[in-house]
């Protein structure tokens, strides 16, 4: 099949694995608070939470069938994450025998399935760019919810940019026309919703490119490196873990480690975008390969690990994209 990319995955991919993610975090945390409630009432039954997260992913998928244009997917997002959330948080009694919801590795799967949705949807995006069909789909998508009246002025402000990179194409002409005819409206809550991820956007477009951005991704990743060896020897002295773990841990660090030293060393030599790019390649190793591992012996070190790698990697990207769209 032949899809057509939409310019908004990446973002709706973050959104789902935030959500999901929140969810697993929150949900640990209140059943921990209450002492681990059976809910069945008592009658030989047990609804397990992973049956509201399959409700959950059922409303996301339905929005999306059931709605014509791009309105609903923001929304999809949030409610597809917290059901997946939901879902993969008990994965623990699916790969038991004995339906174990702490089994130790559970985390790991978890931690491993959602990092690498982050990853796959920056890679998916980076391997090619939108290419001019692709950006006046896009604008006609949007285009769709201004027919029906519910194209907020800044979804179209975007379509239009977006055909304003689509070059000569015919087609872009008569769609320009066409948004610019029809009238806007308030946004709606899917609409807040992008309005959020535009400020965190942009918060990380203006942070990436201050002086003091590339010094400070490089000394976090370096440190986190650092910091994980430590918290892994300390447990492993208590013969606390797999071997297996400690070596995932210490190729992971180990990686991480000398690709953030290799970026500080490239911001002379080579200048900014060699350095962020060594950065990013040193936020993927720490995110696919340290935190999976470091999940087995401190969940709350590998989640912060988590948060701190996301973060990092938006800076990255964000300035990554700024070196891309200047002009050569």
């Amino acid at each position: 099949m032949d899809f057509v990319r939409s310019p908004q995955a990446v973002q709706h991919l973050t959104t789902f694995v935030v959500a999901a993610v929140t969810t697993v975090l929150l949900t640990r945390t209140l059943l921990a608070l209450t002492g681990y409630p059976q809910i069945g009432g008592g009658a030989g039954l047990h609804i397990a939470h992973v049956l509201p997260g399959g409700l959950l992913m059922l409303v996301a998928l339905l929005l999306q069938l059931a709605y014509l244009g791009p309105g609903p997917r923001p929304v999809a997002s949030v409610l597809g994450g917290v059901g997946f959330g939901l879902f993969i948080d008990e994965v623990g009694k699916f790969v038991t025998t004995d339906n174990d919801y702490f089994y130790e590795p559970a985390a790991a799967i978890m931690y491993g399935v959602l990092a690498g949705v982050v990853v796959a949807g920056h890679a998916w995006r980076r391997r090619r760019p939108l290419d001019a069909d692709e950006r006046v789909a896009a604008a006609a998508h949007a285009l769709v919810d201004g027919l029906a009246g519910r194209l907020p002025a800044h979804r179209r402000d975007e379509a239009l940019r977006m055909l304003g990179k689509a070059g000569s194409s015919p087609a872009a002409a008569e769609l320009r026309s066409l948004l610019l005819d029809v009238p806007t409206s308030s946004p709606g809550v899917p609409h807040h919703v992008q309005r959020a991820w535009r400020g965190v956007a942009a918060r990380f477009e203006r942070w990436s490119s201050a002086w003091w951005a590339l010094p400070l991704v490089g000394v976090l990743l370096a440190g986190q490196a650092v910091l994980s060896t430590l918290v892994l020897l300390e447990v492993w002295s208590r013969r606390d873990l797999y071997d297996v773990s400690v070596a995932g841990v210490l190729l992971g660090t180990g990686v991480s480690l000398l690709l953030a030293v290799a970026g500080l060393v490239q911001a002379r030599r080579r200048g900014r975008r060699a350095a962020m790019e060594s950065f990013q390649r040193s936020a993927l190793a720490s995110l696919l390969i340290t935190q999976v591992f470091l999940f087995v012996s401190s969940q709350l070190l590998a989640t912060a690990g988590l948060v701190v790698d996301l973060a990092l990697l938006g800076l990255v990207n964000s300035d990554l994209a700024r070196h891309r769209r200047a002009p050569r």
